[in-house]
C-alpha cells in the first residue's frame, strides 16, 4: 500500500484545520487518518500526521489531483484571511519530502506525482 503523510508546520491550529478540510473532500473521503506518532527518548511529543492512504499502489495516482487541489485551495485561503504562515510537509512512501508553502494546484500536483511515480518513470520529471 502506497500512502503520503501530512505534517503543518505552525500551530496546532492550522493543522487542526487542514484536517478538517481534508476530510470534507469528498474525493478524500475515507482516505485520511489522524496518525499521533509516539514520542521519541528524550522529547515532550511529535508533530501529529494526516495519512492520505490508497488501497492499492495504482490509485495514490488518482488521489494526487484531489490532494492537490484541495493543499493548493488551503493555503490560498489561509493566506488571503491573513492568517499566519505556515508549511505544509508531504512524506510520500518512497522517503521523498516536500514542503508547501503557497503555490498554484498544478506545482503541487506536479511535484507529488513525480515523487510517487514508481521509480523507473521517477527521473522523467
Amino acid at each position: 500500500m502506497s500512502d503520503v503523510r501530512i505534517v503543518v508546520e505552525g500551530s496546532s491550529a492550522a493543522f487542526e484545520s487542514l484536517w478538517d478540510w481534508l476530510r470534507q473532500e469528498p474525493g478524500l473521503r475515507g482516505r485520511i487518518r489522524h496518525l499521533a506518532p509516539a514520542a521519541g527518548p528524550g522529547t515532550m511529543g511529535s508533530l501529529s500526521q494526516l495519512a492520505v492512504e490508497s488501497l492499492v499502489t495504482g490509485t495514490i495516482s488518482a488521489v494526487i489531483g484531489v490532494l492537490s487541489q484541495s493543499l493548493a485551495t488551503w493555503l490560498q485561503q489561509r493566506r488571503s484571511r491573513g492568517d499566519a504562515p505556515v508549511s505544509v510537509v508531504v512524506m510520500v512512501s518512497g522517503g521523498q519530502t516536500l514542503r508547501f508553502d503557497v503555490q498554484s494546484p498544478a506545482e503541487i500536483e506536479r511535484l507529488l506525482r513525480a515523487a510517487t511515480a514508481p521509480a523507473s518513470r521517477a527521473g522523467e520529471v
